[in-house]
């Protein structure tokens, strides 16, 4: 009763003005699009929105199967509000309201004209190298209004709340999986797209196995370990002084080891974008004595030795300290 009392007092054309010709919301959000409305006399006796024209019979938003429990009206003195939830991709269409008073009847035109978006993450390239720069948008088929954006990298929240995200330089640090949200609907989040940096080798370093004491005859590998992108394609093993490659690959295994292997040894790492040598591993062979020379022990070939006759100055028989290394099947040596 309250609602044809004060209809009754509404004067004027007829007439329907709407807030705004034009929304454009995401997937799965809320929408609220209202008008004013106008007539010459009577009673109003009925008011809805509808977006299907039936044979000329507007179908109620409130008896539409495809909107059942996602409609609302608001209704004040010559205003109209519609609220739709939860929205579809179906729901892009134009909505008109229309209202009938017992004298006559009337449909706003041109209506609202509801566009569906989700959000994209589009970037200026997909793959950047260290230090380059690149531009990544979060990007609608309509454009949402009134609305600030948010950034994830790895699902972590970054402090960019614009619609572009620039980064500029680029480092190894930003790659990762980035999506975009509106505040408010951080629920509506984006698809996630990949961002790649390149670059050259780092940190390359060697490490040796087993690790400990190296004697003479055992076997032992040095592995080269790079951080590169695209991955390291190749590597180099050198000695120190020695000016030609000892080996390739990412492992460099000596088996029977000699004292002469005995050195400094890095190892260079290579992709496409650059290549970085190692710092060097020094490789110590330490010669193992036979059993019954005094204290067995293992002797440096940083010393060197001869086979004796007689007693040498260390009072016992067969060594003394030489400037040559003795051949490697004199083993019955003791340090002099």
């Amino acid at each position: 009763k309250m609602l044809l009392i004060y209809m009754v007092l509404g004067q004027g054309a007829w007439g329907v003005t709407y807030s705004t010709q034009s929304i454009c919301a995401l997937k799965g959000s809320t929408v609220e699009m209202s008008c004013s409305y106008t007539f010459p006399s009577g009673k109003v006796t009925s008011t809805f929105w509808y977006s299907k024209d039936t044979y000329k019979n507007p179908v109620n938003l409130i008896d539409d199967p495809d909107y059942t429990g996602r409609v609302k009206y608001h209704d004040e003195k010559y205003r109209h509000t519609l609220t739709i939830t939860d929205l579809r991709k179906s729901d892009s269409a134009v909505y008109k309201f229309r209202f009938i008073t017992d004298g006559d009847k009337y449909t706003g035109a041109p209506g609202v004209s509801l566009s569906f978006t989700d959000l994209q993450v589009n970037m200026t390239a997909a793959t950047v190298t260290d230090g380059d720069s690149v531009n990544l948008t979060c990007k609608t088929t309509c454009t949402l209004i009134g609305h600030t954006y948010i950034w994830y990298r790895n699902k972590q929240l970054l402090t960019n709340q614009e619609v572009s995200l620039h980064l500029n330089p680029v480092s190894s640090e930003d790659a990762g999986n980035y999506s975009c949200a509106v505040k408010g609907l951080e629920s509506l989040l984006s698809p996630e797209k990949k961002f790649i940096v390149t670059y050259g080798p780092r940190n390359t370093s060697v490490s040796v196995s087993p690790s400990g004491e190296i004697v003479e005859g055992s076997s032992v590998t040095l592995t080269c370990s790079s951080d590169a992108n695209p991955p390291v394609y190749k590597y180099t093993w050198y000695k120190k002084t020695v000016t030609s490659p000892k080996a390739s690959g990412q492992s460099y295994k000596i088996t029977n080891i000699r004292s002469e292997d005995s050195g400094e040894y890095y190892c260079e790492a290579q992709n496409k974008y650059g290549r970085l040598n190692s710092f060097t591993l020094s490789v110590d062979v330490q010669w193992t004595m036979s059993p019954g020379w005094p204290g067995n022990a293992s002797v440096s070939p940083r010393k060197s030795w001869r086979k004796c006759l007689g007693r040498g100055k260390s009072g016992h028989p067969c060594l003394d300290c030489c400037p040559r290394d003795p051949a490697p099947d004199k083993r019955k040596m003791m340090l002099c």
